[in-house]
Order: C-alpha cells, then structure tokens, then sequence
C-alpha cells in the first residue's frame, strides 16, 4: 500500500531518519547539518524564492544534484547582483566517513558539506544561465515527474525579473541526458570534488536495510507541494 503524501520532513542522516514537524527553509539553515535536514524538502521545493519572488527583487538562482543520496548531494545557490555578476555559494556533501575523528568543539562535522562562497563575474552567471536554457530550464516541468533520493536527478529554481521558474529532470531520461550544468557548475565551485556520474541504482525493495532514509518527490504543478511519500 502506498503512503498517503504528509506534511513532514525529516533528519536525514546517513543510516537515520526522524520524523518531525515540517520546517520552512530560511538562509542560513544550509551551514547547520540539522537545520538543513528539517527544512529540506522546503529548501529543494525552493520555498523561500517563492515567498520572495517579486517585481524589483534581485534575480536568485538554485540548483542541486542528488546523485544517491548517501553519496553525494550538490547545492548551488546564485544571487544576482546590479553589476551583472553576483554572490554563489556551493556546498557538496559526500558520504559520511565515521573513519575520521570527530572533533569535540563540532560533533556535526561528518556532515557538514564542503562549502565555498565568493563572488562570480557577468561572464560565469551568463554562463549559468546559458546552460541552463541548453537544458530546457525554461520549457515547462513534466507533471509526474519523480526525484528518488536512492537515485540521480537535478532540480532547478530562479526568480528572474520577478517571475518564479522550476524545473526537474529525473535520471534515466532523455531530458536528464540534455542537461548541461555540471560543467559550468564544476569549473565554479572549487571543492575539488568531481561529480559523481550517473548509473542505475537499486530500488528500495531489492534491499530493504540497506538504508533508512529515502524519500520520492513528483511534481505537481510548479513544484513539489504536497506530493511527499518517505520510506
């Protein structure tokens, strides 16, 4: 039997997931590995560029790569600025290594992602833009599309001259193929660590302790509202 969509989000640690009250995503939650966890669903659905999303407000960009979630998640977040280039910010988390000594002043550190911030240049976000109109970010979302956290897949969000645009591509597709923003998002975010490439996945049901947290996502309408199934 299938689960009923619920308003909840969840801890999503490696090997754990706690079902909690749903948490709105506010800037800043992205540096707190558990702030993050609670509100991401509302960061992924890009909640708060909605909320702002209006005539005069700068333009703001999102953009994450979920390639298995216990592997690899990539985050992108661009504010434009009056001079054509603007503020970007990139965090990429890997698996959890436990091997590592965990430091007493920062026991959240196997889960803090590798984050870099600094100022980009009108050429790289017309870049980003570029590559997202090769990639049909501006061409309507699939309704139905499906995200699976236990796979590959990119989501996509912008307030551009105060019009809100989403988008999602779900791996193996042929959209997914004619994405091009790994190699511009790559060449940008200096953290060294290279995109982990698509293959196909197992699924929940071929091995069920393997892991606990795992969620799905299908679009309805300009987002994910109310269309969450945890497993």
């Amino acid at each position: 039997m299938k689960a009923r969509p619920r308003p909840l989000a969840v801890l999503l640690t490696s090997g754990l997931l706690l079902a909690a009250p749903a948490c709105t995503y506010r800037a800043g939650y992205e540096d707190n590995p558990v702030s993050r966890s609670f509100a991401w669903f509302s960061y992924l659905n890009s909640d708060d560029l909605r909320k702002t999303c209006r005539p005069g407000a700068p333009n703001r960009y999102r953009l994450v790569y979920n390639a298995v979630w216990q592997e690899q998640v990539r985050t992108y977040d661009i504010t434009a600025d009056p001079g054509g280039g603007g503020v970007f910010k990139a965090q990429v988390r890997g698996e959890t290594d436990f091997a590592r000594p965990i430091p007493l002043d920062d026991l959240l550190a196997p889960w803090r992602p590798r984050t870099v911030r600094k100022r980009i240049g009108r050429a790289d976000l017309a870049r980003v833009r570029a590559a997202l109109r090769q990639s049909g970010f501006y061409a309507p979302v699939p309704q139905g599309t499906r995200v699976r956290s236990w796979g590959f897949f990119w989501v996509a969000a912008a307030c551009e001259d105060g019009r809100f645009q989403f988008n999602a591509w779900s791996y193996p597709s042929k959209r997914f193929d004619q994405v091009e923003l790994s190699g511009v998002l790559g060449a940008l975010d200096g953290t060294g660590l290279a995109f982990n490439p698509p293959r196909e996945t197992w699924r929940p049901d071929w091995d069920e302790q393997r892991h606990v947290d795992r969620y799905e996502l299908v679009v309805r309408g300009n987002g994910f509202a109310d269309n969450l199934k945890l497993f």
